[in-house]
């Protein structure tokens, strides 16, 4: 979720009912180093909140001093990103590279609750590969070492995103420690949640791709578990809208010219499934300007009318 789950993005998955948000995975390194590009990763607004701070890292000492300097931003929790898949990661020993040493693991795990003044919480993958699931003793060494609760993708390492979630992972971690779990993996709408509840006893759903230029998604789940039913997708119209608040809340924060920058990669998310999807992306990777964004929505808006107009 680098690049995604941005202060921006985190205030519109609050507003369409996202329980608990995370900030960017950051380097436990660059906190303690004081990077200026990392404390800046560590900044949100009340609005955003329950917000938690996610952390990488494979140093206890580091992880402990990171903790105790997160602390001091008052986030409503510390998470430690045991899962993460990425090579420039796992080949510095973080992310889901943490899973083939159980016992430093441990220590990353207590150094931080130590230094820690907010609760902890650890995301892991269900093992380093197929041969070597080891959710279950990772879940129970996060549990003996102080964590809050437990998030688990269902996947290991080396299947990355591919392929379908084992959720009887979940199940078996939930049966296997006394402390929240989480289940991560293939949620893309409201029915997928209610189907991983129902079947792992999960405490809760987190929802990741599923959530890239697409923050209705919470507002889908919710009513599909209070209700039962599926809300129709958003109109043309709302997209636009919020496209635009999503602009307007990166300029507050970085200024028109890199929040423009930004907005590429963001439309790009957005505009899955688009009507002339493929020609507008290749006009987003040139937006320069606010006018050029409001052109390219009017042009996305445009289109949808013609094409409504066709059918009808």
């Amino acid at each position: 979720m680098a690049g995604v789950s941005t202060g921006a993005y985190r205030l519109l998955a609050r507003r369409f009912g996202a329980a608990l948000v995370y900030t960017e995975m950051i380097s436990s390194h660059g906190v303690v180093q004081d990077s200026q590009r990392t404390i800046a990763l560590l900044s949100f607004t009340p609005d955003e909140r329950p917000l938690a701070i996610q952390l990488f890292g494979a140093n206890p000492e580091v992880m402990h001093r990171a903790a105790a300097i997160v602390s001091e931003f008052a986030p409503d929790l510390i998470d430690l990103n045991l899962g993460c898949p990425v090579r420039k990661v796992v080949t510095r020993n973080g992310g889901a590279a943490i899973l083939k040493d159980l016992g430093l693991a441990r220590e990353v795990i207590s150094a931080a609750v130590a230094g820690s003044r907010v609760p902890v919480t650890v995301k892991l993958r269900s093992g380093w590969d197929e041969q070597t699931k080891i959710y279950i003793e990772a879940g129970q060494v996060a549990q003996e070492a102080g964590a809050s609760a437990i998030a688990l993708h269902a996947r290991t390492r080396s299947g990355l995103y591919g392929g379908k979630a084992d959720w009887d992972d979940i199940r078996r971690l939930k049966e296997a420690v006394s402390i929240p779990v989480i289940g991560n993996g293939d949620i893309t709408c409201g029915e997928d949640a209610r189907r991983m509840i129902d079947q792992t006893g999960c405490d809760a759903v987190m929802v990741g791709r599923a959530a890239m230029g697409n923050p209705w998604i919470f507002r889908e789940i919710n009513h599909f578990l209070e209700t039962g039913r599926t809300l129709p997708p958003p109109p043309p119209e709302e997209k636009a809208a919020l496209i635009r608040e999503h602009a307007r809340l990166l300029e507050i924060a970085h200024g028109e010219h890199r929040a423009i920058l930004m907005m590429r990669g963001v439309l790009s998310r957005y505009s899955r499934g688009w009507i002339g999807g493929a020609e507008l992306r290749r006009k987003m990777v040139r937006m320069e300007t606010g006018d050029d964004l409001t052109a390219l929505l009017d042009q996305y808006l445009a289109l949808n009318n013609q094409s409504a107009a066709t059918e009808h």
